[in-house]
């Protein structure tokens, strides 16, 4: 009982723990998808065969690394090499069911857990090599899948079902209240089922034409560019705050903060997850900033089309620069938040090659037979 409180005494270690394998996925992915993005548009994943298309692909691929990535890496900080395999197996399967990093984060938890009792067992010497790189992966990569599968999926699907019933009742009546709800559920899950909730809800309005102009009608059209600018924020919110500030942040994090200015200039949300998740004040800024941009982007009047964030949503827009001032505010606004709350850097723990692992009782087992 004591190791299973002590990891959650020690949850932030884990957390960034995954997040440090996190991040050069995160880099890597987002900015092959901007770049995809920026050359073929927003609708460039239907033109297969391009290479526009191509950089999509393979930047999407990345992205989708994600979940399992962090759910191997935060089980491996909790239990050593053996969690590694059931990490990457259920993390990827809260990938594939929708539950993404969050689902990710789950699986990383719970199989690092799982093996780290597991490992506790003794068993005779001549079975223990065969225990620990067969029977503990199979045993917790199963019943981590069992419980994605049938319990996290649904609950995932139901928050979703829930979600865009919400939004769809809000009604237009009351303006700030819309952008305050469309600000909070677009940016709290940084890319996720959020802001695709919200989008799923204004690409149904967008149907509705208006006869008078043969276009959308213009509510859809604010609704949808105040999503979009929820989820273009966060990213953006990251890259200045390393920019104005360093001193609070490490080197690898001013890093992550660069590369968040390109993934946020294409409205990759995904770029400042590892910023987000390595520090709670950073992620209260991220989501305060994306309801700043939210509020003002439907205040301020300006519609788009174009389901996507960033500088592929301009061709669309009725008044960029309408959309320009509000995402300037939400960005501001959200990196002031994180400059008053955040006075010191990042503790990392003294997070090395080393000190991601925690140490087992007993010895590590290897193929030399």
């Amino acid at each position: 009982m004591h190791d299973f409180i002590d990891v959650f005494q020690h949850l932030r270690k884990h957390l960034l723990a995954g997040v440090s394998y996190l991040i050069p996925v995160v880099v890597v992915g987002g900015i092959m998808t901007g770049l995809g993005v920026a050359f073929g548009g927003p609708t460039v994943y239907k033109d297969l065969g391009s290479f526009p298309a191509f950089l999509f692909t393979l930047g999407k691929t990345g992205l989708n690394l994600m979940a399992p990535v962090i759910a191997a890496y935060i089980g491996f900080s909790i239990a050593d090499k053996a969690a590694i395999a059931p990490g990457f197996i259920v993390g990827q399967l809260a990938q594939d069911s929708g539950a993404g990093f969050l689902g990710g984060v789950f699986a990383g938890l719970f199989c690092g857990i799982v093996i780290m009792f597991l490992k506790k067992i003794k068993v005779p010497k001549n079975f223990s090599a065969l225990v620990s790189i067969i029977v503990i992966p199979c045993i917790a990569a199963l019943s981590g899948a069992m419980i994605m599968n049938f319990a996290v999926t649904g609950w995932v699907v139901a928050f979703i079902h829930w979600l865009t019933t919400f939004v769809s009742g809000l009604g237009t009546s009351n303006l700030i209240l819309i952008g305050i709800a469309f600000g909070i559920i677009g940016s709290f899950d940084l890319g996720l089922f959020g802001s695709k909730a919200l989008s799923a809800v204004c690409l149904s309005m967008l149907a509705t034409i208006d006869p008078k102009t043969g276009l959308p009608i213009m509510i859809a059209q604010r609704l949808l560019l105040t999503t979009v600018t929820a989820t273009v924020v966060p990213p953006l919110v990251c890259a200045l705050v390393t920019l104005v500030r360093p001193k609070i942040f490490t080197t690898e994090e001013k890093e992550v903060g660069r590369a968040a200015l390109f993934l946020g200039a294409f409205g990759i949300t995904e770029g400042s997850i590892p910023l987000a998740l390595s520090d709670a004040k950073v992620y209260a800024g991220c989501i305060v900033g994306a309801t700043a941009g939210a509020i003002s982007t439907i205040l301020l009047g300006a519609g788009t089309m174009v389901n996507w964030g960033g500088i592929p949503t301009f061709p669309g827009t009725t008044n960029v620069w309408l959309y320009a001032l509000a995402v300037l505010i939400g960005t501001l606004v959200g990196t002031l938040f994180i400059i008053l709350t955040k006075h010191q850097r990042t503790k990392l723990d003294d997070t090395t090659d080393q000190d991601v692992k925690v140490t087992q009782e007993g010895e590590e087992f290897d193929l030399n037979l």
